[in-house]
């Protein structure tokens, strides 16, 4: 298992303590890198997921270097992080993509010759400091690619993790979408799933990601003041949902950690017809 400190991972009950030093570094920022508009702990998460290419490079000061490839897109999606090694925290990390989907909500992407790397930065962590990840960035073999070509970056940004970049952004209600049902605050909208729902049925669902829990995510609902009417609720394991009604509109709640990805929680509201 690729952590940053063993014994921290035997800590971790729903999600490996990697992947919620991941969440807790990205919280909900946002943007289209392996695919559109998702959360950037999901796809830093999914950067490091292909245990045949995880490795680990003790750096000096304590800190160290993870990276992993995407499965099953091989070296041109991959990603690594800087960890300081007492505390566990994610101090910077670093994204190679193809800007999938950027401008739109098609799946377009960049090649090898026009390869972007993102780096993200903990507030108080200069790009100094992140420069092991540029060095890991030019490593890739290009056997690993898909051109077979040597790799080329179109550009470099960087960005600093602080409070503006990891805050939930609105949720803009599809049209039609009743505004008497609450949504989950800290919640941005799960684009891929959303964009899969037929023009009719967005009108009543809508489907949010958060790095919160289903607990907490239950928790919301269930202590709304007003509470919500004619309310029912069950949590078992990874999953669980609240049905209630608002203002004379009925609507469930589901939400669910995937099993491959246990530190994201998706969401689906919908009211009934």
């Amino acid at each position: 298992m690729l952590v940053p400190d063993a014994a921290k991972a035997s800590e971790a009950t729903q999600a490996p303590a990697l992947d919620r030093a991941v969440t807790a570094f990205a919280g909900m920022a946002s943007g289209s890198y392996y695919w559109p508009e998702g959360l950037l702990a999901e796809q830093l998460i999914a950067g490091l997921a292909s245990p045949r290419h995880r490795q680990q490079q003790a750096l000096p000061g304590g800190r160290r270097l993870l990276s992993s490839y995407r499965m099953p897109n091989g070296g041109s999606e991959r990603a690594a992080l800087l960890v300081d090694d007492r505390s566990g925290k994610v101090l910077a990390a670093a994204l190679v993509h193809r800007e999938c989907g950027v401008g739109s909500s098609g799946t377009g992407c960049r090649d090898d010759q026009h390869a972007v790397l993102s780096v993200f930065l903990r507030p108080g962590i200069d790009r100094a400091q992140a420069q092991p990840l540029l060095e890991w960035s030019r490593t890739v073999p290009k056997e690993d690619l898909d051109s077979g070509e040597a790799e080329k970056f179109e550009k470099t940004e960087y960005t600093t993790m602080d409070a503006a970049h990891t805050k939930a952004r609105p949720v803009v209600r599809q049209k039609g979408f009743s505004a008497a049902v609450p949504l989950y605050p800290s919640a941005v909208i799960y684009r891929t799933g959303q964009d899969a729902l037929s023009d009719k049925k967005a009108r009543r669902v809508l489907r949010l990601q958060t790095v919160d829990s289903v607990e907490q995510v239950l928790a919301f609902y269930k202590q709304l003041s007003p509470p919500l009417d004619n309310l029912e609720s069950e949590l078992e394991g990874r999953s669980g949902y609240v049905l209630g009604s608002r203002a004379g509109v009925a609507f469930s709640v589901n939400a669910k950690s995937p099993r491959d990805m246990p530190a994201i929680t998706n969401i689906e509201i919908e009211i009934a017809e």
